[in-house]
């Protein structure tokens, strides 16, 4: 039953953008694109595959992927803001003044969080490596292996993703305008129960892009919301509710 409930939670809160979350605007210039200020795109990324949908429904370690777009060119400019990481170092002097742990595998990477290592990891930023770090657990889970959760054998692991990108005449920011633009939403969950606690993070992305790629506007940065229950192994109940 608390599976369901949470599954139903990240549901209901996939479909709205908090309206407190940050908002970053173009500012520099990375080869012919504009981004916003320390703001990178991962070239590696920016042209791997991935799939438009995957469901893995069956088991209990379980994910859904779905990517909307219609033709090369929405395609294209999803790709470029799943490929749009943050600035390096404001992710690390977050960790360093909370005084999180980050995990030894953060070094020479693309860095999309600032918390966490393995199943616990959370996410600072929707992006392709984040959806790939949480796919390529499941994967593993489902083949029984338990690398990744401290050799910990987990009840049930949940990844969900939801991405699209539609044309806009019009959209409105908290005090502008733009028009003409393309406006990419993703929308991520991760949950998993180790049988005494059930971690929930939810994260959001908008990022508003021009026709030739331009990125004007990153909404949802650095504003993830995780909920902690108590494992049904355990009794049910939220103990704990943070804002990232």
């Amino acid at each position: 039953m608390i599976r369901r409930l949470i599954c139903l939670g990240i549901l209901l809160a996939s479909l709205v953008v908090p309206s407190v979350a940050p908002v970053h605007a173009a500012g520099t210039r990375v080869g012919n694109a504009a981004l916003p200020p320390g703001y990178f795109v991962d070239r590696k990324q920016l042209v791997a595959d991935r799939p438009i949908d995957r469901v893995e429904a069956e088991g209990d370690f379980t994910l859904a992927i779905h990517r909307r777009y219609e033709g090369p060119g929405e395609l294209k400019l999803l790709s470029i803001a799943e490929a749009l990481y943050p600035p390096r170092e404001t992710l690390i002097a977050r960790s360093l003044d909370r005084n999180l742990v980050m995990g030894s595998d953060s070094a020479k990477v693309s860095l999309w969080w600032c918390d966490g290592s393995g199943v616990s990891r959370v996410p600072y930023a929707v992006t392709l490596g984040a959806i790939q770090h949480y796919t390529e657990l499941t994967d593993r889970f489902r083949a029984h292996n338990f690398r990744g959760a401290w050799d910990h054998n987990l009840f049930w692991t949940d990844l969900r993703y939801d991405a699209s990108i539609s044309f806009r005449p019009h959209y409105y920011l908290e005090d502008s305008t733009v028009s003409n633009v393309y406006v990419a939403e993703m929308a991520l969950s991760w949950s998993f129960d180790d049988g005494t606690f059930v971690p929930v993070a939810i994260a959001h992305r908008v990022v508003v892009m021009s026709r030739e790629g331009d990125v004007l506007v990153v909404k949802g940065d650095g504003y993830t919301d995780e909920q902690v229950y108590m494992s049904s192994h355990r009794g049910i109940g939220r103990v704990e509710q943070q804002m990232r």
